[in-house]
């Protein structure tokens, strides 16, 4: 019998190999180089993950109310979620968490030695971007206008004491997050947040939840230069720096997260963190996301945060807010100047690095790396350097640029 295929079926063929060509190419990348964490050769069966039934309805129960409208919230429908963390055992390691919706999931438990009223001034704060206090993990980031939590000027932490029916507010965020730590990727994307206070066995618990809203941008290469000083490096070249395949356009297609804050049982005066996170991310629709490198990126957040919230050298809210303010206010020749002198420092260091200066000479050359910058970013940048600054980090920009008197 013989066959034959018209040319665009052809087409459509060779077009289906290579897509599975390439995405084994793809696979087998990771394998070596870092995303995947095992190898074909380990056929070895994972053990099926599974939360207790109260904690799974609690979570189920959160993204419900997320992607629902109105402040109503019913507290008892959480107390598994919340009693289950209260009672959890500390520990430094991995906590699994079953698949959602196709995504991998990873939990981790902190207790930051500060109480929640401290945190939550800083961290759900409508006058503190959020990349100020999480600088290991968010490039940029904002609360679009309209967003309840920025209309009503939310002050969470105003409430506490006095939550005992729950206090919900809602809002529309955007983000850039730092570059991953196993391709070397940064993305731009769209988060739902809901927020609630409430009261727990007479303590306050303070609930956040995240939904990713559409498929994020395109990921940029990027490179982690040092976690410890807050330094990463941003080329604006679609793909990956690491691998092996930079040329592949990879996105975020979704994230969650369910964070929730409780005050610890034996001593109020810290905080007990537990983050429950979800993330698919890859190409052509493949994950190559695994619970491992959710954990590692929720440590690196981690290391930051409670490095801020622990520290007497951050300034006040209060400070912190007028600071930001005054950058954010700052004349466009004022902002340029400070950036080229960023730049320059950047130059100094990339051509000395290893990856960078192999890779991206064309991106920081003669004092050009900011160029393409948005005042988004320069902004950010600023912001960054001065936090940086206050914690004893190594600016990159002059002392004299960030003090004070900005």
């Amino acid at each position: 019998m013989k066959i034959s295929l018209d040319r665009d079926n052809c087409r459509v063929a060779l077009h289906a190999l290579a897509v599975v060509l390439v995405s084994a190419l793809f696979i087998i990348s990771y394998s070596v180089n870092g995303w995947c964490s095992t190898s074909f050769s380990e056929k070895k069966e994972k053990k099926e993950v599974s939360l207790p039934k109260p904690v799974a309805e609690g979570i189920d129960y959160l993204f419900a109310t997320l992607s629902g409208k109105g402040s109503s919230f019913e507290a008892a429908r959480v107390a598994g979620l919340i009693s289950y963390v209260d009672n959890s055992a500390p520990t430094d390691e991995l906590i699994d968490l079953p698949k959602r919706e196709s995504a991998n999931g990873a939990a981790m438990r902190m207790t930051v030695n500060a109480d929640l009223k401290r945190i939550l001034e800083y961290t759900y704060n409508p006058d503190i971007p959020n990349y100020a206090i999480y600088p290991s993990v968010i490039r940029v980031s904002g609360w679009y206008p309209d967003s309840q939590f920025i209309a009503e000027k939310a002050q969470p932490w105003k409430y506490l004491g006095d939550c005992d029916t729950p206090k919900v507010w809602r809002g529309k965020e955007f983000e850039v997050n730092t570059p991953d730590s196993f391709g070397g990727a940064y993305y731009r994307y769209d988060l739902n947040r809901l927020l609630v206070l409430l009261k727990y066995e007479g303590r306050d618990v303070f609930l956040s939840v995240s939904r990713q809203a559409d498929e994020s941008t395109v990921g940029m290469k990027g490179l982690v230069v040092d976690d410890n000083q807050w330094n990463y490096f941003y080329s604006g070249i679609p793909g990956l720096t690491k691998g092996g395949i930079g040329w592949m356009d990879t996105f975020m297609y979704d994230s969650m997260s369910v964070y929730v804050y409780i005050q610890d049982r034996e001593h109020p005066e810290k905080t007990v963190n537990y983050l429950f996170k979800w993330l698919r991310a890859g190409w052509a629709g493949l994950n190559v996301v695994r619970p491992k490198h959710i954990f590692e990126g929720s440590q690196r957040f981690a290391r930051a945060f409670s490095t801020l919230m622990e520290s007497e050298n951050l300034p006040e809210p209060q400070e912190l807010a007028l600071k930001v303010k005054a950058i954010e206010s700052m004349p466009e020749e004022e902002v340029e100047a400070r950036i080229s002198e960023y730049s320059k420092e950047v130059e100094k260091y990339a051509s000395k690095h290893p990856v960078l200066s192999d890779k991206f000479p064309e991106v920081y050359a003669d004092g050009k790396y900011a160029d393409k910058f948005t005042r988004e970013e320069r902004i950010g940048v600023l912001v960054k350097e001065y936090v940086k600054q206050t914690m004893g980090k190594q600016c990159l920009i002059f002392t004299r640029l960030v003090q004070n008197d900005l």
